[in-house]
């Protein structure tokens, strides 16, 4: 983001900069460093031939017209070069020192004497360098007041923010019963699991049993039919070892081999009718907390019912469920508005308002520094009005 010292010390470095390039009138620059950049190109191209026709011994014939050619090319281009120079000037777009200079370099470069030439280029290579510099600290006042202002505008909407939360009414009554009701819900769902725990410890007789009285159907889509039911019973009633086991040894059973199986069960072949091929609805059956068997639900009265009646320590829990579910559409509406100010009030919880605004102040302090101007543009009354505005800070 930077600070009052750095900006003071770009903005002096680009006014120092502006001066120098200024010395030439703002119309008139971009062709004056237009024409710079074509001579300095042309005095590159001049030299690096010059230089290849010195260091070429007794070079072919072929080679020798290349490099003629190419010194009576740029011969050319500087007869060009100095039409244009002319011309500019007389349009007005090349000051009457910097189009002597041109000229000037141009006559020695023909009379072969391109140290002089040179030299007096050296004048617009150092006013390209300065124009380089003054563009580049320019756009560096402008990144840093890009950045100054996201920084700002992030402050003010972290401001904005904790403002408004600071201002949201939540009505708590209406939260906490919400939160109630919820844990209440919870309590019946533990009443379930233990519930379903004992059931799941019953002989698989007795199981089938107490899962008939419970409209299996609308749990199991793999429930035994009526005949398939009987055949069940008339099973387990002949292989009593397999009726006293729970669901989930049933289940284990069906991985023996046929040779384990027999040893149980000499109708090996009747196993895998009658049992086997209710797999599905026996594997379903030992994972029956997974499922939506006897499912809490606080809009279902029938199930509310079903604990309330047969679970006394479910009967107060089910009633105080009747009592809240009344207004709950309301009161979650209430509990989730107040759990997202919670939330983001934790997030927020880092930032102090007191640092922000200091901050703020900070940002607009160095955004008027910025975009300070010195009327008379001189360097000293700039540097007074830096001074007097770090003693402000």
């Amino acid at each position: 983001m930077g600070n009052a010292e750095d900006i003071a010390s770009l903005k002096k470095e680009h006014l120092a900069l502006e001066k120098r390039v200024g010395k030439i009138d703002g119309r008139q620059r971009p062709t004056v460093l237009r024409l710079a950049g074509k001579l300095k190109e042309l005095i590159g191209d001049i030299e690096a031939t010059t230089q290849r026709e010195k260091s070429l011994w007794n070079p072919a014939l072929m080679t020798r017209i290349r490099i003629v050619k190419k010194g009576f090319e740029l011969s050319k281009e500087l007869g060009h070069f100095e039409e244009e120079v002319a011309a500019e000037f007389e349009r007005g777009n090349v000051p009457k020192e910097e189009g002597k200079r041109f000229i000037q370099a141009v006559k020695f470069i023909k009379l072969n004497k391109m140290p002089a030439a040179k030299n007096e280029f050296a004048y617009f290579e150092e006013l390209m360098e300065t124009d380089r510099r003054c563009a580049k600290a320019k756009e560096e006042l402008e990144e840093k007041d890009a950045s100054l202002r996201r920084e700002k505008t992030k402050i003010e909407k972290l401001m904005a923010e904790i403002s408004e939360l600071e201002r949201s009414a939540v009505d708590d009554g209406k939260a906490r019963r919400y939160a109630e009701l919820m844990g209440s819900l919870d309590k019946l769902r533990a009443i379930r699991e233990e519930y379903i725990g004992s059931l799941l410890s019953m002989p698989v007789v007795e199981l089938l049993g107490e899962i008939g009285k419970h409209s299996p159907e609308d749990y199991f889509s793999e429930f035994p039919g009526k005949e398939e039911m009987a055949g069940l019973k008339r099973f387990f009633m002949d292989y009593p070892e397999f009726g006293r086991w729970d669901a989930k040894q049933l289940c284990e059973s069906f991985g023996f081999s046929e040779k384990k199986l027999s040893h149980i069960c000499p109708e090996t072949s009747r196993f895998k009718k009658v049992v086997l091929g209710n797999r599905t609805f026996f594997e379903t059956l030992s994972a029956l907390k997974q499922t939506p068997f006897l499912a809490v639900d606080d809009k279902d009265e029938s199930i509310l019912a079903f604990y309330e009646r047969n679970i006394p320590s479910a009967k107060p829990i089910v009633e105080r469920i009747r009592e809240l579910r009344k207004e709950k559409l309301s009161d979650k509406e209430e509990y989730e508005k107040a759990s997202r100010i919670e939330k983001r009030k934790a997030e927020l919880s880092k930032y102090s308002k007191a640092d922000l605004e200091a901050e703020l102040k900070e940002i607009d302090q160095l955004l008027c520094l910025l975009h300070s101007e010195d009327s008379t543009r001189q360097e000293e009354g700039f540097l007074s009005a830096i001074g007097s505005f770090l003693k402000r800070l």
